[in-house]
């Protein structure tokens, strides 16, 4: 029976991944693994731009779902948030929302909710894009570089993260409210000009009208 019992637990490892003495929730980054061609880190570096001050994604996937955070440096200061997005094929996803510091990727913080947004993601010859040029096609700057595996189970052990990756927030859409609220040009007299890869802003010269 003592034996039967050994070989019964061994079985058990084997099937979850579990270390001996591990317990299920230090397995669960592990057991909750997520892949997909956007998931890993991207970065976009024009340029002699130092390596802390390069535009970042890093992005998790299960199944159609992606989830992940942003970085830019712009003007001296650093501007992060998060993001999701619905990959609608291997190469072709629609950002759905975002949050973090308000910039001219978003105008809501992360700790206020989300913001809904539709804007593209997509992969071309292996590089990620963010941006679309004007005929359509595809404009990809963002590098894929290899992301550490204790990077990559800290973030997939966020509590949003698994909210996220588990359809938190919904990507249904909703139609976006007018004329009670402020537009971001009024609230923020900075006029944000981007280019790929890099971000910039400069103090408006005009009032903007209102919206």
């Amino acid at each position: 029976m003592r034996r039967w019992t050994m070989v019964a637990l061994l079985g058990l490892v084997a099937c979850t991944g579990m270390r001996a003495g591990q317990t299920p929730d230090e397995a669960a980054p592990a057991a909750t693994a997520t892949s997909g061609t956007f998931a890993g880190e991207w970065e976009a570096c024009p340029g002699k731009t130092p390596s802390d001050q390069c535009s970042r994604y890093v992005l998790l996937q299960r199944g159609s779902r992606i989830c992940g955070t942003w970085f830019h440096f712009a003007s001296g200061k650093e501007y992060s948030g998060r993001i999701v997005a619905r990959a609608d094929s291997s190469t072709e996803a629609r950002r759905t929302h975002v949050c973090g510091r308000q910039s001219v990727e978003s105008d809501i913080e992360c700790e206020d909710g989300w913001q809904r947004i539709d804007k593209p993601l997509r992969i071309c010859k292996g590089q990620l894009s963010d941006l679309t040029r004007a005929d359509g096609s595809c404009f990809a700057y963002y590098h894929a570089v290899r992301m550490a595996d204790d990077r990559r189970d800290a973030l997939l052990a966020e509590p949003w993260m698994q909210a996220c990756l588990s359809g938190v927030p919904g990507d249904a859409p909703k139609p976006r409210r007018q004329g009670c609220k402020p537009s971001r040009a009024r609230r923020n007299p900075e006029r944000w000009v981007r280019q790929p890869g890099l971000w910039s802003s400069e103090v408006a010269t005009t009032t903007p009208a209102t919206t």
